[in-house]
This record gives structure tokens, sequence and C-alpha cells, in this order.
């Protein structure tokens, strides 16, 4: 009898062993799929940011470098461009980069395109971003969740490919 309870001991401790740990806790939940977006085309390289909805605050923006000539670009959706004011800021961390909106722009009803020389202090910042926001006259966008730091090296790599300024 004593060796059948003990048979019975070594059974359940044998069959508690395989059942392993206890779960550690709900899963991981999966990374939120992020807003931006990569556009290759033959003139160059821009990520695009595309909001749930869109508002004046936070329109859809496109951040790019072209070839031929080699600038940055910058597209801010939803702005009503003011034929007096021919600059935009956009600001990787609070780092602001001027841009001049382009002549086209100025003359269409909504949406501002912006551009200026690719520099490297512009590619580092533009690499290390965070928080993307920016300007157009008084008009503040922003502040965006910066892309992955996969797209953001993808976008410096096209920049760099594009021509840097010296």
């Amino acid at each position: 009898m004593r060796v059948s309870g003990l048979l019975s001991v070594l059974a359940l401790l044998a069959l508690t062993a395989c059942g392993g740990s206890p779960p550690a806790g709900p899963p991981a939940s999966p990374a939120a799929p992020s807003r931006w977006s990569t556009i290759v085309t033959g003139a160059g390289v821009a990520l695009a940011y595309a909001p749930d909805s869109p508002s004046a605050q936070t329109p859809p923006i496109r951040l790019g470098c072209a070839r031929d000539p080699a600038v940055f670009q910058v597209a801010v959706d939803k702005i009503i461009p003011i034929s007096s004011e021919d600059r935009l800021s956009v600001g990787f961390d609070g780092a602001p980069f001027a841009l001049a909106v382009t002549p086209e722009s100025l003359e269409a009803p909504e949406g501002i395109e912006a551009a200026g020389p690719i520099t490297q202090d512009l590619l580092v910042m533009l690499q290390t971003a965070r928080v993307i926001e920016g300007s157009y006259g008084a008009t503040q966008f922003g502040p965006y969740e910066a892309p992955p730091p996969a797209l953001l090296e993808r976008l410096a790599q096209g920049c760099r490919a594009a021509g840097v300024s010296r």
C-alpha cells in the first residue's frame, strides 16, 4: 500500500512538472501600425503621413527629397495659402528648418508645398527625430510622432543619394 501511495505522489509530481510554468501574464500587444508610409518615384523618395481624421492641426504631410535639382520638400494638405507668406518651417524635435514655398502652391486653393537645400544638419535631425511639427504664417501643424527609425533611415538614404548641399 505504501508503494502505491508513493507511486501516486510520483505520478502527480511528474504530471505537474510536464505542465510547465504558469503563464507569465497577458501576451504583449503588437506595435500599433505606423501612419507613415514610404513613396518612391523616379524623382526621389518621400514619407507620407495619413492621419485617421485629418484636421487643421494634423493635416496629411509629406517629407521628401528629389533629384535634379537636389531639394528637401515638404507638402502639407489642408492649409490655405497666403499670398504674402513665402516661408514654411518644419521642425524635428524643436529644431526648425525654413523652406521656400513654391510659387505654384501659392496659387492653389488649398495645400502648401515648400523646398530647400538638403543639408547634413537636416539629415542628422531627420534620422533621429522623435517629433515633427511645423508652421506656416500663424498656422501651426503637428506635432506628429516621427516615422519608425527604419523609414527615417530610408528617407535619409534617399536624400543622400539625391545630393547633399555644402
